[in-house]
């Protein structure tokens, strides 16, 4: 009888504290939050909240994550991504599930992502306006680079944004996968969906290096206003241009 009463009370110990750590206020998420990341107006707990204004910064730069919501589910931590992760700005928005590998790397699968091109320009040069949108199974971050990716970008209603005026491109697909003879590399083989200019080749980055090696024709790649705004890293073909870029990282 004794032992079924101790038992009782261990159980009701262990429900009391499961349901304490249920409660845990979704404001003391800003305690274990990297200096980088800032959330504002939280709502909901820990394990399942919202907050009304996200930023992270990037390269010195705040970049705006809008409304975030999360929900935790720590049973899938040690084989899954147990964090369900989203967030809205205008019509930017990232849907993806996040955990933590065994080898320390980020890893990140059913993700959706669509923004702006604009919002790139805040960190380097960008003479390209439309509307990205990527779906990806898979996606694997190590240190500073990305090293496991299978999925596939989509831009569309690319235009060339120049200061003679705006030049028409197209939309063009972008389907991503790992390199599998070479470690921690992925490839983009890209493709054209529609538009003037016509695009096809391939983007490979590896830990080390990356490599850009794409083909234009159509009427924009023969546009001489075009060629002569890309002619830092074109070379004139009879049909358009070549572009072959590579560097180290």
């Amino acid at each position: 009888m004794q032992w079924i009463m101790h038992r009782q009370r261990s159980l009701a110990a262990v429900f009391l504290l499961l349901l304490l750590l249920s409660q845990i206020p979704a404001r003391l998420l800003t305690w274990v939050l990297p200096p980088s990341v800032t959330l504002t107006g939280l709502t909901g707990t820990l394990w399942s909240g919202d907050a009304a204004r996200g930023w992270v910064i990037v390269e010195g730069k705040p970049l705006l994550l809008g409304r975030v919501s999360w929900q935790i589910q720590p049973w899938r931590a040690l084989w899954s991504t147990p964090v369900m992760l989203q967030s809205e700005w205008s019509n930017q928005q990232l849907q993806t599930r996040v955990g933590l590998g065994l080898t320390g790397d980020w890893l990140l699968t059913d993700t959706r992502l669509q923004f702006d091109t604009r919002m790139l320009g805040q960190f380097f040069p960008l003479y390209l306006g439309g509307t990205v949108s990527g779906q990806f199974a898979t996606l694997e971050f190590s240190k500073n680079h990305v090293a496991r990716a299978q999925g596939v970008i989509k831009v569309q209603d690319a235009v060339w944004t120049a200061r003679s005026g705006n030049i028409p491109l197209g939309t063009y697909r972008l389907t991503v996968s790992p390199l599998s003879d070479a470690a921690g590399a992925i490839s983009a083989a890209l493709q054209t969906e529609q538009g003037a200019l016509q695009l096809e080749g391939d983007v490979t980055v590896s830990p080390q290096s990356y490599e850009v090696a794409l083909r234009a024709t159509g009427p924009t790649a023969r546009d001489e206003s075009f060629r002569r705004a890309v002619a830092m890293l074109a070379t004139p073909t009879a049909e358009g241009f070549d572009v072959l870029v590579q560097g180290q990282l």
